[in-house]
């Protein structure tokens, strides 16, 4: 798999297999991801989307969470975004 970094606050095209790693405002990182799954015999691809769950305690662990989800859905190039800044924690009522 070829890993592709792209500089901080760049965003991947939208046909592009990417991860994106946001950071929040209290130091967490969360981890969304897109990709075309064409694994094995495969006749046509799939997409695939990963969106949320538990925040991770730092980018690295972000990151290689979401390398491992592209290689287990075959991602051949993956684009890694890196947000620009922090976004606000949500309102929960």
């Amino acid at each position: 798999m070829e890993i592709v970094k792209l500089p901080k606050g760049q965003h991947a095209t939208a046909a592009s297999d990417c991860i994106s790693v946001q950071e929040l405002s209290d130091g967490h990182y969360v981890l969304n991801g897109s990709v075309l799954a064409s694994c094995g015999d495969m006749e046509t691809a799939e997409s695939v989307a990963l969106i949320g769950g538990d925040p991770y305690d730092s980018y690295e662990a972000a990151e290689a969470a979401g390398l491992a989800w592209a290689n287990e859905h075959c991602a051949e190039t993956v684009y890694v975004a890196r947000s620009d800044g922090t976004k606000p924690l949500p309102d929960f009522p």
